[in-house]
């Protein structure tokens, strides 16, 4: 007699009733559709904080879901003026989640089998949803941004390169200067120099706009342009030098800072043009000076000076120099065109080719046509007289009345100096010397100011 097997019993979930299941379907559809909407305000509040409070935000991100009137309801198209009582439109119910619990032998309630599942089924097509609109969202920000070109403003290149502060040279022209020769912006200089070469914003960031009011031009050399100016802050004038092209190298900038240092070194002196300040801006160095009347180049070409105003203006600059060379700093472009007047005093100007005495710093001769002949053949050992060889063929030139023809400057290198009728011999014979073709025998500085032929105008 065969033995029959006993069969497990599993225990079976109860199966739900019709309209159990189509109520909890449609619960499930609710959730979903509560689920989306919520990731739709997430993805609402990440385009609104990415894109600021000018962007204007959508219904969705204001009104909860329980309060949205649904798409669905065609609301003009059933109104009818003729009917009465007719219902208004509503809006959908709020959902109420119902969960149904049995009770553990601990006391405790659990979810039946059929919500369980339901729960984790919608807990996990919430997950999917919102991870594929965190993912929809992230694209259209990066769709929208990629839509704006990413770039630097202008004005705020102009002000980085303006706050950003100039090179730490230390001051040749100062024995016990501060040994510091750094430049930690240098890289960033040459990158701001190609934004603002043609920027408007650079222009409205300007200091020297904003400072001064540009009244006209008064000078114009190879390397740079003099402006008479009005400082609005004190309402002075000043003569202010700018250089013609952007210094965007280290070593142009380091050059063009000699002047600057010179000066500076210098410090006042009744018979050398003042300095003020200075300043890097856009790449060009601006330099802030004390304005005069007019050069002796200018007025001489209007009228013949008289003999004591060229010992007044000999004498004054012969002061300048006896000063700068005891600093052992020479000037090396003496010339009519950069002694100024002012208030019926002399001063010597522009010294963008000063240089030491002892050959420590590169020397740029100046204007050729003052140059003594062992500046030609590259002889650089007597530097303070070439400045009184330069001075003297000034001299001569303002004597004169006209510029000097190439053979008669050629003669005054060979010692050879043409004799003026109309000018004393004694003068014409202090000229000579200050001509000499050997470097030393020409005086000095503190020689020609103590000479006897100045007491005749002190």
């Amino acid at each position: 007699m065969k033995r029959r097997r006993k069969q497990l019993k599993l225990p079976l979930t109860r199966p739900l009733k019709p309209m159990l299941l189509q109520k909890q379907q449609h619960q499930h559809q609710q959730q979903l559709a509560a689920v989306a909407e919520t990731s739709k305000l997430d993805a609402a509040v990440v385009d609104a904080s990415d894109f600021g409070p000018a962007e204007i935000l959508s219904q969705d991100f204001f009104c909860t879901p329980d309060y949205i009137t649904p798409e669905c309801q065609n609301f003009f198209s059933d109104l009818d003026a003729n009917k009465e009582n007719i219902a208004c439109p509503a809006s959908p119910e709020k959902l109420k989640t119902v969960k149904s619990k049995r009770l553990k032998k601990d006391g405790r309630f659990v979810g039946s089998p059929a919500s369980m599942l339901d729960h984790q089924q919608t807990g996990e097509l919430a997950e999917d949803i919102l991870y594929m609109d965190e993912n929809k969202a992230e694209k259209n920000i990066a769709t929208v941004l990629g839509k704006v070109p990413s770039y630097v403003p202008q004005s705020a290149i102009a002000l980085r390169c303006r706050v950003m502060p100039p090179p730490c040279l230390k001051n040749p022209y100062i024995k016990d200067a501060v040994e510091m020769d750094v430049d930690p912006f240098e890289s960033w200089r040459t990158k701001c120099s190609g934004y603002l070469s043609a920027s408007n914003a650079a222009d409205s960031m300007s200091r020297y706009r904003a400072d001064f009011q540009e009244i006209e031009q008064i000078g114009n050399g190879n390397f740079s342009r003099v402006f008479k100016v009005l400082k609005r802050i004190d309402g002075c004038l000043y003569a202010v030098k700018r250089s013609t092209r952007q210094l965007s190298l280290g070593t142009e900038r380091r050059k063009a800072l000699m002047e600057v240092q010179a000066l500076a070194a210098l410090g006042f002196h009744e018979n050398i043009v003042a300095y003020n300040t200075s300043w890097f801006e856009n790449e060009q160095l601006y330099i802030q000076m004390e304005l005069c009347d007019y050069s002796l180049s200018s007025y001489n070409s209007s009228r013949l000076l008289t003999e004591e105003e060229v010992l007044a203006a000999f004498f004054q600059i012969s002061r300048a120099l006896q000063y700068i060379h005891e600093r052992g700093i020479a000037h090396l472009d003496v010339k009519a065109e950069n002694i100024y007047v002012k208030n019926g005093v002399y001063k010597l100007g522009d010294f963008g080719c000063a240089t030491l005495l002892d050959n420590s710093l590169p020397i740029e001769e100046g204007d050729a046509r003052y140059m003594p002949q062992e500046i030609l053949n590259e002889k650089y050992d007597h530097l303070d007289k070439v400045d009184i060889f330069s001075l003297g063929v000034s001299i001569y030139e303002l004597l004169r009345g006209s510029s000097l023809p190439d053979a008669v400057q050629q003669r005054l290198r060979e010692g050879k100096l043409p004799l003026l009728p109309s000018n004393s011999l004694q003068l014409q014979n202090l000229l000579k010397v200050m001509v000499d073709p050997d470097p030393t025998r020409r005086p000095s500085a503190k020689e020609l100011v103590t000479n006897p032929i100045f007491s005749r105008i002190l």
